[in-house]
């Protein structure tokens, strides 16, 4: 399949990139992407960096500087010259799991990209996602309130049983694997591994990355800099253009269900 590139971000811990990599290339992955279509990004790239890279035929581009997750994003995605492209960090592991199949995954994905050109495709596994940031402390006491306006409804998707019972505003889809669907009011933007139309990014999410970057002087570009523009557009400094931006960035739709990839965060 000539239609996907996989970006990835990288930043020392090569042990755990190398465990990444090998679960990519021994899982499937890599007998649907070609090596024309991986590309990563190091920061503060060194040779041990470039070494891991060629031993996975992967290409590399990369800083002698960390310059961010913001900045290294729009640089692999501005690279990216097929159809939809898959963002993964280095600790995200593709399981073996007989439930599920990568190819049947991204034939999900992308027949749910065609018909929702603004979605985002989270491809963890929902019930096994890996480390994730936002987890309530007692779950009991969550599940007993009402959290209709909670912003990470695809997170919860973990620790419910029954997610379209727990939420009233959630839909179903059913393609090889049952998919979980919910809009952008009920889902942050978050950096887990996912799958998007490259012409939403190119077109949608740069843009309106770049503007902030560029006029909001107090964005963290470092770290928190793309969450936080993704999950809170309302509050860029926006003109007439950017304003049209935002109101069709709202329209995103993120999926969960079908994906079997780990969140391997070793602190």
């Amino acid at each position: 399949m000539d239609k996907i590139t996989i970006g990835y971000l990288s930043w020392k811990r090569h042990d755990i990139f190398k465990q990444t990599l090998t679960s990519h290339k021994n899982n499937g992955l890599y007998d649907i992407i070609p090596p024309k279509n991986r590309l990563i990004y190091f920061q503060e790239i060194n040779k041990t960096d470039i070494e891991i890279a060629k031993q996975f035929e992967c290409n590399y581009i990369g800083s002698r500087e960390n310059i961010g997750i913001m900045n290294a994003f729009i640089q692999l995605v501005e690279k990216c010259q097929t159809e939809y492209f898959i963002f993964s960090e280095n600790d995200f592991l593709l399981m073996e799991n007989n439930n599920f199949n990568i190819n049947k995954t991204l034939e999900d994905s992308i027949s749910l990209l065609n018909e929702y050109p603004y979605a985002q495709i989270k491809l963890s596994n929902s019930r096994n996602p890996g480390f994730l940031y936002i987890t309530p402390s007692d779950k009991n006491t969550w599940l007993s309130n009402n959290q209709s306006d909670f912003r990470y409804k695809i997170e919860s998707l973990s620790w419910i049983e029954e997610p379209e019972s727990f939420y009233h505003n959630i839909k179903i889809i059913y393609k090889n694997y049952k998919w979980y669907c919910v809009n952008n009011l009920d889902q942050n933007w978050s950096n887990h591994i996912y799958m998007c139309n490259t012409k939403f990014l190119k077109d949608i999410v740069l843009p309106l990355l770049k503007y902030n970057r560029d006029t909001n002087p107090s964005l963290d570009v470092k770290y928190q800099g793309l969450e936080d523009t993704l999950c809170f557009p309302e509050k860029i400094n926006s003109n007439i253009k950017i304003n049209e931006l935002i109101k069709e960035f709202k329209t995103r739709q993120i999926f969960s269900g079908g994906g079997n990839f780990f969140h391997n965060k070793v602190n």
